[in-house]
Parts: C-alpha cells; structure tokens; sequence
C-alpha cells in the first residue's frame, strides 16, 4: 500500500525527500516553488540533480507534484490565464526532467505526474469555462512534450470552482486533445463536500469511477476527513477519524481493491506541525492495517 502526505521542500527541493524518509512514508506531495507566487522560470539542473541524488537510499517511491494554488485555467484575463499555464509548464517540465534522470539513474520510483485545481467559473458560462481549461491543458502539453501527466484534481464546488463532479472531470479531459496524458487526482473531502457520500454509498461511487475516469488514469488520492456537511460544496479538511467521514469510513477507502495501487495522500491539518503531522501519520497507518 502507498501511503503519503504533502511535505515540505522549504530550504531546497532534496528536503521533500528527506520528510518523507523522517516520516517513514513511501509516498509524497510536494510543490517546488512556493504556492502562492507565480512561476515562469525553470528548475536548475543543479536542484533537480541535488533531488534526484537525494532519492537514492530513500523509501519515497511515488512522487505527486502539485501545482501552485494561483492556477485558474477557466480565466478569461489573458495574463492571468497564461500566467497559470506558464506555472503548469515549469512544474511539468520539472517533472519530466526528474523522471527521465530517475530513469536513467536505474531508481525504482515513479513521478505520478502534476496535479492542479481547474479553475472556477465567474468570467465565462460554463460552456466556456470548459472549453478554456481544456485549451490551457492542451498548451501546456504542447509546449512540454515528454512522458508526464497533467492530473486534474476534482474540487469541493466552491465558489463555481469547476471539477465538482467525475462528469466536469472527464469533459475536461476529453475536450483536450493531448487527452492520453491527463489524469485525475480525487480528494475524499472535496468529494464528499461534492455531493458524493462515501459514508452511505461507496459502492456506487466506487463504481462510477471506475466508469467515468478509470482507476487507470487516478493517479493519487488526498485522503482527508471533512469539517463540512455532505453537499456542503465548502472545501475544509479534518483530521483523520475527526470529521463527518470518521475512521471506519476512512479505513474501508483504505482498503478498497480498486485503489490498491493508487496512493494515498494526507492534506489534513494535522500536517501544519511536526509533532501532529507525525501523529496523523501513524493515525493513516493504523488504519491502514485494520
């Protein structure tokens, strides 16, 4: 089983690495700039050396990459729409080159690709807002070629933020035309938040992912607890077992076949903190074992 959290690469990327060797995880999320400023220029070759380097010995294996929270392909302002595929670019970029160095290197680990909110709907009809992220996608693959995925993360609906539902998530991927290398990244909180209850019926969401996007293409899954009601549409995440999810609920997520070989990834707010970011960790193990 993978299991992982979003750390910090605060003082150098290789530091991401090295949380997720401190924390006994074999899974992590990291951003290699910081969240909330704009990004156009790429990552040295000597950082992506230092990381790579770093992973050698270490027990990381599955990488997730997420973009910076500036990203709104659904923007109709065009500085700021080229601004957030420019963003897209850089960190896609980044992870081609890590992944082709990892390949080279001979390591067993795997960059699952760059995972990114899709925007929210207020300067175009909904139409347009889907047909604008699809574009931005396509930009961005086209000017960064290579082996990598764009992930599209579904969204709790706040605010017309888009990607609220697995049907918002796959027109986003078919409207693209570089539709082989996207994938989706799901969030328990912001699904539950959504509207789909994995309390009551998990089943029938299981199996509407399954239908609708593939277990193929879900590269990760942040697996938060909800301080929001379901159908709430407010996107505020529990610690594990502290919210309207709670433990058992969590623990069958864990354990369902279908997700066997897709990551885990905490986001709670546990993680703001060492000693509780340890704590939720072994919490997620724990669980993971029953």
């Amino acid at each position: 089983m993978y299991l992982g959290a979003h750390v910090s690469s605060s003082g150098g990327i290789e530091n991401a690495i090295k949380e997720g060797d401190k924390y006994q995880i074999n899974s992590i999320q990291m951003m290699p700039t910081a969240p909330m400023r704009w990004v156009t220029k790429k990552i040295s070759e000597e950082d992506i050396n230092m990381f790579v380097k770093t992973l050698k010995g270490s027990i990381v294996k599955k990488i997730l990459i997420h973009g910076i929270y500036l990203t709104n392909l659904a923007r109709k302002d065009k500085q700021l729409f080229h601004l957030g595929k420019m963003g897209l670019a850089v960190y896609l970029d980044f992870a081609n080159r890590v992944g082709e160095l990892i390949e080279k290197e001979g390591l067993d680990v795997e960059i699952l690709g760059v995972c990114f909110h899709p925007g929210s709907q207020k300067e175009l009809n909904y139409e347009d807002s889907l047909e604008r992220i699809s574009y931005g996608i396509d930009w961005v693959l086209d000017e960064v070629g290579g082996k990598q995925w764009l992930l599209i993360e579904s969204t709790a609906g706040t605010g017309g933020n888009m990607g609220r539902s697995f049907t918002e998530l796959f027109q986003m991927r078919d409207g693209s035309k570089g539709r082989e290398r996207v994938g989706f990244v799901l969030d328990t909180q912001h699904t539950y938040a959504a509207g789909y209850d994995w309390n009551n019926d998990m089943d029938s969401i299981v199996e509407e992912i399954g239908e609708t996007l593939t277990f193929e293409r879900v590269k990760a899954i942040h697996l938060n607890d909800s301080m929001m009601l379901h159908g709430s549409n407010k996107d505020r995440h529990a610690n594990l077992g502290d919210g309207k999810l709670g433990s058992d609920t969590i623990r069958k997520i864990l354990h369902r076949k279908e997700f066997t070989n897709i990551p885990f990834i905490l986001e709670t707010p546990a993680l703001k903190s060492a000693s509780t970011m340890s704590e939720e960790i072994e919490k997620l193990k724990e669980l993971a074992k029953q």
